[in-house]
């Protein structure tokens, strides 16, 4: 693995280790039933995952319950529903997932709900409870591109390949599956008020469940040029050196 590389996945992890251990010492039980329900979905909703063509890396719909979490829960419920959310996405189903790669994620997923719901409150203010759909678009925005440079950047860094062309290939498989969850996210965060926002959650997962079947149907046809040039590139890696101890497992 390239210097480069070991440096920024250390800078994240110490990071997410940080912001978990700011979670610890604020914890608070207010609202247990709420938690428990978005944890919940959260963790269900980390098992419908897609494949991101021509990278090694998934998508699930757990991003929608995160945004409604930041509407009713506390920073440090928040924190322990990414973090277990990305847990569940790196370990379900997958074939010899590494350590390193597991802790990436979860400090990735916890820093970028972390940031996204500390950046909403912070510029909307006071205005953050009575602005339930301005506060969920926003920290939708927010959350998008912080988790999805994250992410491209170790993949570029890693596999030593252009950290543009590794974002856009993110962002185009990305963007109209988190624009959808942004947009019903919102819905519900109108359509519930504050206290009852969570039992908008039951209402949600369907529409997740959908939105994923109906991706996982057009995944295929995305991005096909990245996706022949990774194939052609693991094919070459098969003939002149099957077994690298530094290939990365899929997931």
């Amino acid at each position: 693995m390239p210097r480069a590389a070991k440096i920024y996945i250390s800078l994240v992890l110490c990071s997410g280790v940080a912001v978990l251990l700011m979670a610890a010492g604020s914890w608070s039980s207010a609202g247990l039933p709420q938690f428990l329900t978005l944890l919940g979905f959260a963790a269900v909703s980390s098992t419908l995952k897609i494949r991101i063509p021509g990278i090694e890396s998934t998508m699930s719909p757990n991003f929608a319950f995160l945004l409604v979490a930041m509407l009713c829960c506390n920073f440090s419920q928040l924190v322990a529903i990414a973090l277990v959310a990305a847990l569940v996405q790196s370990l379900w189903a997958a074939k010899r997932p590494r350590l390193v790669q597991v802790a990436f994620s979860a400090a990735a997923l916890v820093l970028s709900a972390s940031v996204a719901f500390q950046c909403a409150h912070f510029l909307l203010g006071l205005s953050a409870t009575n602005s339930p759909v301005a506060f969920a678009i926003l920290a939708g925005c927010l959350y998008i591109p912080l988790d999805t440079a994250l992410v491209s950047a170790v993949i570029g860094l890693v596999e030593g390949r252009s950290l543009w062309q590794v974002g856009r290939i993110c962002c185009e498989c990305v963007f109209p599956y988190f624009l959808g969850g942004i947009v019903f996210a919102g819905m519900v965060s109108s359509a519930f008020s504050g206290s009852k926002l969570w039992q908008g959650a039951t209402l949600l997962f369907p529409v997740a469940v959908l939105g994923y079947l109906y991706s996982l149907s057009r995944m295929p046809t995305v991005a096909p040029a990245a996706s022949h040039a990774v194939s052609m590139a693991a094919e070459e890696e098969e003939l002149v050196g099957a077994g690298s101890p530094h290939a990365r497992p899929r997931r």
